[in-house]
């Protein structure tokens, strides 16, 4: 008698065992891929190898985080870290079609919706096992990284006037000392990044600052002027209490910090537009030497190193940290540095905030940037660094965007293919 077996529940893996018994004949085995409906129309390719295989390890491990909702992993909590959203959401826009988009906005209205009446927001939420607030996650998340990135990329700002009254009253409950410097707070879980050499003042005031950047842009485009004024004046106060207080001359540091230089803080200040550029010669010195960044953060570090115009430096931190995971023989990237370990919160091996470089490669190698919300305008500006070759497509709201950019004796070519309605600036 012929029979045949699916199971209805899915699960992830990278091999499929099977225990046989004896006298049974298997005719097939398969598989079938389920998962959020979305496409891979983006694409990366350039002339080393290495980093290609990064991309496309990015966005296969960002595709097993994304079903229902976004996930940290789809073998462990499977639960949707807003820490995790705002590289998984960031990542979406470049290796996705546009219907992703329908998971990010998901995803920030249960943010922003089961904000409790304190004010707090916290996730996962829905709640499940867990309830608490991580607030240097939820800064991240309302921030200019997180809720304003996804509008730059989309444009819908009927969801940022929806979500931003909810937005004000969280960045509300937050306290600035004598000098506008932020007081942190506590929270359910005071959690800065996995890993050692955490400077919690830095990281706590980085992320604070980014929130105060995305809150302006937002009061700016719904017509908040007063909401605008308070946040430009914090800004204004903030910049130069934050440099006075915490930098050495050698790199930014608080007088908590009684271990080494944590590069974190060094990359929040930077993405944050916090230090000025005079500082950059010395901060990259420092990226050079200081690694303590998880697989999580060391997407903030990469990128301030091409914030600085140093895609060299970027490039082969990219190679030299995640060389094992692009190495491997698995085909997602990991959690931690090392598979396993509980220094790195349990170490899963498919874990989408390890995916930072696909949007690094995409924005800053091969340049594509928009200027204005939901890609009117949009920069090209690539950073080749020590590549020559460089070629991406980006699934815009508009169309697909093709760059081709080649070193060609000396000079950089730009070759693009841009839809109907976009205006494209190439620097």
């Amino acid at each position: 008698m012929k029979q045949t077996f699916e199971s209805p529940g899915w699960f992830n893996g990278h091999e499929v065992i099977y225990t046989i018994p004896k006298g049974i004949a298997v005719h097939d085995l398969r598989y079938r891929e389920t998962g959020f409906a979305t496409e891979f129309t983006g694409a990366f390719n350039c002339d080393d190898p290495f980093y290609n295989r990064l991309w496309d390890k990015a966005r296969r491990t960002l595709y097993v985080t994304m079903r229902d909702s976004y996930m940290d992993c789809p073998d462990r909590e499977r639960a949707q870290w807003w820490g995790d959203v705002v590289l998984e959401s960031g990542e979406t826009f470049y290796a996705l079609n546009r219907a992703s988009d329908a998971l990010t906005r998901k995803a920030i209205l249960e943010l922003m919706d089961w904000q409790r009446p304190d004010s707090t927001i916290y996730s996962p939420v829905p709640a499940g096992n867990w309830n608490g607030e991580l607030p240097t996650q939820m800064l991240a998340s309302v921030g200019y990284f997180g809720i304003w990135n996804y509008y730059q990329h989309t444009g819908d700002k009927a969801l940022i006037e929806r979500i931003y009254p909810a937005v004000k009253r969280y960045l509300h409950l937050w306290k600035t000392d004598a000098d506008g410097l932020v007081v942190p707070r506590k929270g359910g879980w005071t959690w800065g990044d996995w890993g050692e050499e955490k400077d919690m003042p830095l990281i706590f005031n980085g992320w604070y600052y980014l929130a105060l950047k995305g809150f302006a842009n937002m009061a700016e485009l719904t017509g908040q002027q007063e909401d605008l004024a308070w946040a430009k004046a914090k800004m204004g106060r903030f910049v130069p209490a934050y440099n006075k207080k915490f930098w050495t001359g050698e790199a930014y540091r608080s007088l908590a910090n009684k271990g080494a230089t944590d590069d974190r803080g060094q990359a929040l200040a930077v993405v944050a537009g916090l230090a000025p550029v005079e500082y950059y010669p010395t901060l990259r010195e420092v990226f050079k030497t200081q690694a303590y960044a998880s697989p999580y953060f060391e997407k903030y570090v990469e990128e301030a190193l091409f914030l600085m115009g140093y895609p060299e430096d970027a490039l082969k931190r990219m190679k030299d940290r995640f060389g094992p995971m692009v190495n491997s023989e698995l085909t997602t990237l990991w959690e931690g540095w090392d598979i396993g370990s509980a220094k790195w919160g349990g170490g899963t091996y498919n874990h989408a905030w390890s995916g930072g470089g696909l949007t690094l490669l995409s924005q800053y190698v091969a340049g594509v940037e928009p200027l204005e919300a939901g890609y009117k305008t949009v920069r090209i500006r690539p950073q080749l660094g020590q590549l020559n070759q460089v070629s991406a497509t980006v699934d815009t709201p508009l169309g697909l965007l093709r760059v081709r950019v080649e070193k060609r004796g000396g000079e950089v070519e730009v070759k693009y293919s841009a839809p109907e309605g976009m205006e494209v600036v190439v620097e």
